[in-house]
């Protein structure tokens, strides 16, 4: 099988978008790494990307292209770029594979394992990622489930490994936090944010949760684990809950958290890009609580918790609340006041402030 030459300028003229786009207009959807991986582009033979950003390699594969991707946003980005529907990889005949390094190494092991089972032979594999984001994990972990593991020279700033991935049947089990203040157990599955310790911007929202009014229906975007929606759920146990977040390991980990600390909650949790879906089926909350991250994949960005914020007031009536907990140094006051006519600082802290606001 022949390598295909791919021209670095291939990208650029695809006119590829970030998701969301609408605040990252100087933000490129795509890196040296997804160039230097593009020049290992087999034509037509079937290819597994794990963790395409916004969809450049799928373009530049073409068709035949198999996914494992846990982020939300990304796979409505692959789908809008390439034009075609998002094929998650479940045991497909494969050629090769081309892996964007994540952050996060608990959750690049459980990818690989998730291909390793699938493998009746070894399957070549490609690695890449920018230098700064690439640690001695990252190397660890591929030798660790990979044979004839080869570095190539850095390109750009862009780091490559080649290797073998062997069939495998080993998984990695959830990771199980203890929150004894509250009487709780967290299971963490591998990527999820927080994975191995309590965040702190949650713990700070939590301390003032007796100040949150009761609700019949309330909504936690970017749930993570799920902590705010349990702690919540033990001072409001009637309280219809609907968690919301675009990881897809958040999903899982608030859906075991919720089974082993309050198994008959009144409580559905989804896989989405905050409450896009829900806005568009007219479906409103009486609260709303946002912990809004802002990093997307390694780039420090607003844009998701800008999104989140314009979402939530589709969703709020003349009497819901949002409440908000964030990093005091993004001043997102000063965006809210632009679309909301209530603003209050409930708390604050030397790095958070608990921001309340009225539709």
């Amino acid at each position: 099988m022949s390598v295909r030459p791919i021209d670095l300028t291939d990208f650029a003229a695809l006119n590829l978008l970030r998701y969301p786009s609408k605040h990252a207009k100087d933000l490129r959807a795509w890196d040296a790494s997804d160039e230097y991986l593009a020049e290992f582009i087999i034509a037509n033979t079937p290819v597994l990307l794990i963790n395409d950003a916004f969809g450049a390699l799928h373009c530049a594969a073409g068709t035949q292209v198999f996914h494992i991707n846990d982020s939300w946003c990304s796979r409505h980005a692959i789908e809008i770029n390439s034009q075609q529907c998002f094929t998650p990889y479940s045991g497909q005949a494969l050629a090769y594979g081309l892996v964007k390094l994540p952050k996060s190494l608990s959750l690049f092991q459980t990818q690989l394992q998730q291909v390793a089972k699938h493998l009746s032979k070894p399957l070549i594999l490609y690695f890449s990622g920018m230098q700064k984001h690439v640690s001695k994990g990252h190397l660890d972990i591929i030798k660790s489930c990979c044979d004839d593991v080869e570095y190539l020279p850095t390109q750009r700033k862009a780091r490559m490994y080649t290797a073998r991935l062997r069939p495998g049947h080993t998984a990695t089990t959830p990771y199980l936090q203890a929150v004894a203040e509250l009487g709780l157990t967290l299971h963490n599955a591998p990527g999820v944010f927080a994975e191995q310790k309590t965040d702190i911007g949650s713990r700070f929202f939590i301390e003032h949760f007796d100040r949150l009014p009761g609700a019949d229906s309330m909504a936690d975007v970017g749930c993570g684990n799920g902590l705010l929606s349990l702690a919540y759920h033990q001072l409001h146990p009637k309280t219809d809950l609907h968690l919301f977040d675009e990881s897809l390991a958040a999903v899982e980990s608030a859906q075991l958290s919720f089974a082993a600390n309050f198994p008959d909650a009144c409580c559905q949790i989804q896989h989405s890009d905050g409450l896009s879906g829900a806005a568009a089926e007219g479906q409103t909350f009486d609260l709303i609580l946002i912990n809004p991250p802002f990093h997307q994949q390694n780039t420090v960005t607003t844009d998701i918790a800008l999104s989140m914020f314009a979402q939530a007031k589709l969703c709020m009536s003349a009497n819901s609340e949002l409440w908000i907990v964030a990093n005091r140094h993004l001043n997102y006051q000063a965006e809210l006041k632009k679309s909301f006519r209530y603003i209050e600082l409930i708390a604050q802290s030397a790095k958070f402030v608990i921001i309340k606001t009225k539709r």
